[in-house]
C-alpha cells in the first residue's frame, strides 16, 4: 500500500512555455512523489527564449487563492518564484505562517528572466533583513546574490557563513566556480561540486532547483542533503536534451 505523500505549495508565476514558473514546479514535485499545489503571482507572456510581458497579482490575489488550500490541507514545505514587490512577499509569507508556523519555505529570488528582462526595480525591496530570517533558505544565483546584498546594505554571508537564512548561492553564474553550488549556513558552508562535466542550459533551471528542494525538504531532508540531492535533479534534467525545455524524469 502506498504511502501518503506530503503536500508542497509553489507561489510562481504562470508560464505558457512550462519551462519556468508554476507549471515547471509542479511538474519538479510530482517527479519527487509529492504532491503539488500551484498558486499563480503572475501571468506571463513569453517563450523558452523570449519574455515579453508581465501581468502581476496583488497580495490579496494571491492570498485568496492560497486560503482555501491552507484550510483544508496541511503544506510542508513551500517554494516562492517571482513577487512584485517586498510588500507583497512580506504579505504572503505572514500569511503562510499564520496559518502553519510549522511550514518550511525556499524563496528562489529571480530578478530577472533568463531572457533579459528586469522583475523589479530594486527599490521595491527594502528592508529584507527580517524577511529572510523568516526562509529556510534562499537560492540566489551570483548576480541576484550580488543584488540583495545591495538592497540589505550588508552582506547575506560572512566568514563562509549565513547570517539571516540558509543562503545556496547556485553556480550556474558564478565567475569564480563554474558549475559549483555553495551552501552556507549558520554553521559553515557546503560545497556541492558539479557531477556531470557539460550540460546544456535550460529556461527554468533555477525554477526547478529550487522545486526539487522544497520537495526534498518536506520528505524529512537536511538543507544540506535537499540542495545535493536537488542539483543531481536539475543536472539529470538539464542533460535531457539540447534545447531550452527540459524533459522532467522520476528521481
Amino acid at each position: 500500500m502506498q504511502t501518503e505523500r506530503p503536500n508542497v505549495l509553489t507561489i510562481a508565476g504562470f508560464d505558457p512555455s512550462g519551462g519556468a514558473g508554476l507549471l515547471a514546479d509542479c511538474k519538479t514535485f510530482e517527479q519527487h512523489e509529492v504532491y503539488g499545489f500551484g498558486v499563480a503571482t503572475a501571468w506571463t507572456v513569453q517563450t523558452d527564449d523570449r519574455f515579453l510581458n508581465i501581468h502581476w497579482l496583488s497580495a490579496e490575489q494571491i492570498i485568496e487563492q492560497l486560503q482555501p488550500l491552507m484550510n483544508k490541507y496541511v503544506v510542508s514545505a513551500c517554494k516562492i518564484g517571482i513577487i512584485d514587490s517586498l510588500d507583497t512577499l512580506v504579505d504572503v509569507i505572514a500569511f503562510l505562517k499564520e496559518n502553519s508556523p510549522e511550514v518550511q519555505i525556499v524563496w528562489d529570488p529571480v530578478l530577472k528572466a533568463s531572457a533579459g528582462y528586469d522583475f523589479h526595480a530594486v527599490e521595491t525591496f527594502h528592508d529584507l533583513d527580517a524577511v529572510l530570517a523568516s526562509l529556510t533558505l534562499v537560492t540566489p544565483n551570483y548576480n541576484e546574490l550580488q543584488q540583495l546584498q545591495s538592497i540589505t546594505g550588508e552582506a547575506l554571508v560572512k566568514n563562509d557563513q549565513a547570517v539571516y537564512c540558509p543562503v545556496l548561492l547556485k553556480g550556474g553564474h558564478r565567475p569564480d566556480a563554474q558549475g559549483t553550488d555553495t551552501l552556507y549556513e549558520p554553521a559553515g558552508q557546503t560545497i556541492i561540486e558539479p557531477g556531470v562535466e557539460k550540460v546544456f542550459p535550460k529556461h527554468g533551471s533555477g525554477c526547478v532547483l529550487s522545486a526539487a528542494i522544497t520537495a526534498r525538504l518536506a520528505q524529512g531532508a537536511t538543507v544540506a542533503a535537499a540542495c545535493r540531492s536537488a542539483k543531481q535533479y536539475v543536472e539529470t534534467f538539464l542533460n535531457s536534451n539540447q534545447s531550452l525545455l527540459g524533459y522532467h524524469t522520476s528521481c
